[in-house]
C-alpha cells in the first residue's frame, strides 16, 4: 500500500512554563496513487497519521492535532485541544471534525 502523507519535519522544544519537552510533526497528506473515493481516503490517511503518531507516545503523553490550509493561512485551523493519548481516540477526533464540517 502506498504511503497516504509524508512527515516534512520534526522540532523538539522546551516548554518551561509545563516542565516538559513536546515534539511538532509537520505532514502533509498525500493525494492518492488512483481514483479513489476522497471521503474515504481522508478518513484512512488521517487514521494511519494517528498511528504512526501514537505508536512512540506512552498514555500519560499529552497530545494535541492542529489541522490547517497550507495555502490559505488566513483560514481557521481545525484543532483538537490537549488531551492524553488515552482520551485521544478516533471518535474524538471524527467527532471535532465532524462540528467544523458541517460549517462548509
Amino acid at each position: 500500500m502506498a504511503p497516504r502523507f509524508k512527515i516534512n519535519g520534526t522540532i523538539t522544544r522546551q516548554y518551561s512554563r509545563f516542565n516538559d519537552v513536546g515534539t511538532q510533526i509537520t505532514t502533509r497528506l498525500l493525494p492518492p496513487s488512483t481514483i479513489v473515493n476522497p471521503v474515504k481516503y481522508f478518513i484512512a490517511s488521517v487514521n494511519d497519521l494517528l498511528e504512526h503518531v501514537l505508536q512512540n507516545v506512552s498514555d500519560s503523553d499529552m497530545l494535541v492535532m492542529t489541522i490547517h490550509n497550507q495555502v490559505n493561512q488566513s483560514e481557521k485551523p481545525i484543532g483538537i485541544s490537549f488531551r492524553r493519548k488515552d482520551q485521544l481516540s478516533r471518535d474524538v477526533k471524527w467527532s471535532v471534525f465532524e462540528k467544523v464540517s458541517v460549517k462548509f
